[in-house]
């Protein structure tokens, strides 16, 4: 590929990814306010975090989404209120604590990854499973791109 061509493509990729990246933005936001209507894209994120990755300090929280610890404690908070995590002592650290995502918080995730699917499987009918594929192998190689 020569270096115009080359140029051309990466304009063209950087475009699309700006298109993803906003309709992902809108997306989380939608589907925060899914699982409680008061809930911010920001807390939906956090909530996402703990129940993928389990219990976690809000300190660790804090270094994951690289905000200040006040922030994180006023998303926590929030997430509190609504009943979608809980807090429980550090069994290492007495002082500390420990979120976890509740019952109420797995079972709104759940039903909201089954819609998630279920749309896009909708969205996606007339692709191939082959070209589904393909995009899902492209994405995990630019994902692993990205993460050295």
């Amino acid at each position: 590929m020569n270096a115009e061509t080359r140029d051309e493509a990466m304009r063209t990729l950087e475009h699309e990814i700006g298109i993803l990246l906003r309709r992902v933005r809108r997306g989380i936001a939608e589907r925060a306010a899914m699982i409680h209507p008061e809930l911010n894209a920001t807390s939906y994120s956090l909530l996402l975090t703990l129940a993928d990755h389990g219990p976690r300090r809000a300190g660790e929280l804090a270094e994951t989404f690289a905000l200040d610890k006040g922030s994180v404690s006023r998303l926590v908070h929030q997430l509190l209120e609504l009943g979608l995590i809980e807090r429980n002592p550090d069994p290492h650290d007495g002082r500390a604590s420990i979120l976890a995502v509740t019952a109420l918080a797995r079972t709104r995730l759940a039903e909201m990854a089954e819609w998630r699917r279920d749309v896009l499987d909708a969205r996606l009918h007339g692709w191939d499973p082959a070209e589904v594929r393909a995009l899902a192998d492209g994405l995990a190689r630019f994902n692993e791109t990205l993460a050295d």
